[in-house]
């Protein structure tokens, strides 16, 4: 019994990833009579987009914890504020953030939009709290003064950006 329904699951399974395969493809599903289910194709690709939008913003949220972790891990090496992981979302384009990405607007997306994910047990005020734990002026100071001197001005501001968006 257990056994033939862990079979029957799957298949299922099976059933559901090729049907995927076959929409993100650019397939078109049939119902049971052989006709076009358009309404079906639709569902599944907006749930492959939302599945797709979910995974880049978690594998964005997931580089920025690497990042602020490889961070912590150079120690006593100097830093240039490229080497800081802003909590904004930089387009493919750039490679790094500037000052000017750092707005109220760019920051709160940057760090709400992971919450909209599917299957996320961290609140909105759980996630501001943690952010202004991390980026709070006092427990920066160690990090600025080991920024470049031409870095610093810049970094001072960016971290003072940040704080005034989470507040």
């Amino acid at each position: 019994q257990a056994q033939h329904l862990a079979r029957l699951e799957r298949e299922k399974a099976e059933i559901i990833r090729g049907e995927e395969d076959w929409v993100r493809s650019g397939g078109i599903l049939r119902d049971s009579e052989g006709k076009r289910d358009f309404a079906r194709t639709e569902k599944i690709r907006e749930e492959i987009r939302l599945r797709d939008w979910e995974k880049e913003v978690q594998s964005r949220w997931d580089a920025y914890e690497r990042r602020w972790a490889e961070l912590q891990r150079k120690g006593a090496e100097e830093i240039s504020f490229n080497d800081i992981p802003w909590p904004v979302h930089i387009g493919e384009s750039a490679r790094h953030a500037a000052l000017s990405d750092l707005t109220l607007g760019n920051i709160e997306t940057f760090l709400t939009e992971g919450l909209k994910v599917r299957g996320c047990k961290v609140s909105r005020k759980e996630r501001i709290r943690s952010s202004l734990l991390r980026w709070h002026p006092d427990k920066m100071t160690a990090l600025v003064n080991k920024v470049v001197e031409s870095d610093r001005k810049d970094v001072s501001d960016g971290i003072s950006a940040v704080v005034r968006c989470l507040q």
